[in-house]
């Protein structure tokens, strides 16, 4: 209930700031003009739908040579924010990345490179039959405009509804 409060809390507060940025902006045309902050966002989404930080995952940024291991041609795509975070611990079935493309053309790659990780982690990347089940149940790819989200965790529902809501 408690974390179902702190969703429904962080949806209202994320629409009102985009409903305010909307009308002092001008007019905003169609799903292809969408872009948000995805550092605010990913920051605002977990710490509601984890409000306890001592029973979240443990989750690290994603850069360089280590990317390139899990999400390989991420790097060469052109991008206005990427942001990937991973679990520190291989064990624990929880993954987010964030991906605004420069190119709407560029969308479908960035799918196909996320489809890519879930595919491999099913497929015995993922060490633990936990880890494989949650891969295979848990994850989702979301888009919206030049935006490209990869959700997975228990969670994943709730990151969602987030991310849907903004």
């Amino acid at each position: 209930m408690r974390k179902t409060i702190s969703l429904f809390t962080l949806v209202l507060a994320l629409c009102l700031g985009l409903t305010a940025c909307a009308g002092a902006g001008g007019e905003q045309s169609g799903e292809d003009t969408f872009t948000t902050d995805l550092t605010a966002f990913y920051d605002d989404m977990f710490s509601a739908i984890f409000p306890d930080a001592d029973n979240a995952p443990a989750m690290s940024e994603v850069t360089g040579d280590y990317l390139d291991q899990l999400y390989p041609g991420l790097s060469e795509v052109e991008t206005k924010q990427c942001l990937v975070y991973a679990p520190m611990i291989t064990a624990v079935a929880y993954e987010i990345a964030l991906v605004e493309v420069s190119d709407a053309a560029d969308v479908q790659t960035v799918q196909d490179i996320f489809q890519a990780r879930i595919d491999s982690q099913v497929e015995g990347g993922a060490f633990y039959p936990e880890t494989v089940e949650a891969w295979q149940n848990s994850s989702e790819i979301v888009v919206r405009g030049n935006i490209v989200c990869l959700f997975v965790g228990a969670e994943k529902d709730d990151m969602v509804a987030a991310f849907n809501a903004l």
